[in-house]
């Protein structure tokens, strides 16, 4: 019997192990998915007159998050000659190759005049993206000064022939050498852009698996388990690590970048536990089996919040639950005077429908509200001085119009009011929180004339129009 248990617990250990296998290869074929190539023509030979060749800048990239920019994981130059392309670690390397000599000769592009010193110094340009600080020449030598920093000249040394074919370039990080008071050409470039040929399918595959072959990299996975998440979720939670490897053996270094990646079932998303309660993808990911329904099911709820989404030390006492409405409260955090939590939507059948983290008050309530269509709004958008839409003054007698309006429900909506004075647009109150009454003074000194009509448009955020108003307030004032 004793033999029988064993047996049973290694294989439910090896089926266990066999399924985290399969969901690490599930991930890992995933994320080998989401590396990216980006192909550059850098110079087109069709548009100048320096280089017969074309030259590419090609990156295989990753990106962490599915919202940030990309992590370069391998970049190279290639230059295309004679229908071959040939791969450089760097653009020194490229210029300094014999390759890249036997373009300019196929070009017949010669180093004689300040005219061809500008002609390289462009394409010089397009390589690195500085404007170049000048060049100057000694005897068959051509100094082309890229920029200087802490002291130290960064150049290009260009050596030719009598005849001002070159023969060699090399990149000069601190260049040892006086530079003369005045530089040649300092910053003038030949425009060589504009629409050059493209890049065929050919050539960007080969640049992209060149990247491929030749980068080493390898995808860690930490699976992070959560008891209370498991219990009413799918979701899935893995540390990860991307580790690149450079260099050769023995003289070699290794860069991580660390990520998180969440999945549920066959969906994947690279992004930050922060923010992750109020995603989609968390959303989807609830059971259909659970509801928030009662006490209970708000307290395994919070429990889930504290992994995912601890309080500090100094909120703890503040952290508590309830229920309003359709709506669960759950108090996080204080900042200033303002509570702050999540405010969990749940429908007739007790399932939740959003998750939102925001100030608790009447006006994140009201505008959770708002998200269900059938929910009546009422502005109250009212006139509430003078008590009557028609006013009759002395000449020289001044007018003081309030108008009030809800203002968790103004704000929550994102309104703002619009007050035309005599058909014309003439003062606006706008802003984050507005405060009721809204409070227009006219002097008398400033009704002219015998008849003047004041109207105030409650309007949607973005909206210009008051013929869209959502209410509309009119005020005649007549003049004895």
């Amino acid at each position: 019997m004793k033999a029988l248990f064993i047996s049973i617990a290694l294989v439910i250990s090896a089926s266990v192990f066999s399924q985290n296998q399969t969901e690490q290869t599930k991930i890992k074929d995933y994320l080998d998915s989401t590396l990216q190539n980006k192909n550059t023509l850098l110079i087109s030979n069709a548009l100048q007159n320096v280089t017969a060749s074309d030259i590419y800048q090609s990156e295989l990239l990753f990106s962490t998050s599915y919202q940030d920019g990309h992590n370069i994981l391998q970049l190279r130059y290639f230059i295309k000659t004679a229908n071959k392309l040939i791969a450089f670690k760097d653009r020194n390397d490229l210029l300094a190759s014999s390759a890249f000599i036997k373009s300019l000769n196929a070009k017949k592009f010669k180093l004689k005049t300040e005219d061809d010193g500008v002609a390289f110094q462009s394409l010089l340009k397009l390589l690195d993206n500085e404007r170049g600080l000048g060049f100057f020449i000694e005897d068959n030598t051509w100094y082309f000064n890229r920029e200087t920093r802490f002291g130290e000249t960064m150049a290009y040394v260009v050596t030719t022939a009598n005849n001002g074919q070159i023969s060699t370039i090399v990149y000069e990080n601190d260049l040892k050498k006086t530079l003369p008071e005045t530089l040649l050409q300092s910053g003038e470039t030949i425009d060589f852009t504009g629409s050059g040929a493209l890049i065929s399918k050919k050539d960007s595959a080969f640049m992209h698996q060149y990247l491929l072959d030749n980068v080493n990299y390898e995808f860690e996975i930490t699976p992070l388990n959560f008891y209370s998440l498991n219990t009413i979720s799918t979701l899935s939670i893995n540390k990860c690590n991307l580790k690149v490897t450079e260099g050769e053996e023995g003289n070699s270094f290794t860069n991580n970048i660390p990520f998180m990646l969440i999945s549920n079932n066959d969906e994947y998303i690279k992004t930050s536990i922060d923010g992750l309660l109020e995603m989609p993808i968390f959303l989807n990911s609830l059971q259909k089996k659970y509801t928030l329904k009662t006490e209970d099911d708000a307290r395994l709820f919070q429990y889930v919040l504290d992994d995912l989404s601890p309080v500090s030390k100094f909120d703890i006492e503040l952290k508590t639950f309830y229920k309003k409405d359709n709506m669960w409260f759950f108090v996080r955090e204080k900042r200033f005077d303002d509570l702050k939590g999540f405010i969990v939507l749940i429908d007739s059948k007790n399932k939740v429908n959003h998750i939102e983290y925001t100030t608790i008050s009447e006006e994140s309530i009201i505008r959770l509200k708002m998200k269900d269509p059938s929910f009546k709004v009422d502005y109250k958008f009212k006139l509430a001085q003078p008590t009557t839409n028609k006013v009759t003054l002395q000449k020289g007698e001044g007018l003081n119009i309030e108008v009030s309006f809800d203002e968790a429900v103004v704000n929550a909506s994102g309104c703002w009011i619009l007050t035309r004075r005599d058909g014309s647009d003439s003062v606006t109150y706008a802003g984050n929180n507005l405060h009721s009454p809204y409070k227009h003074d006219i002097t008398g000194m400033s009704l002219e004339g015998n008849h003047h009509v004041f109207e105030y448009f409650l309007l949607k955020n973005e909206t210009m129009n008051a013929e869209d108003a959502l209410s509309t307030i009119t005020v005649e004032v007549e003049i004895k």
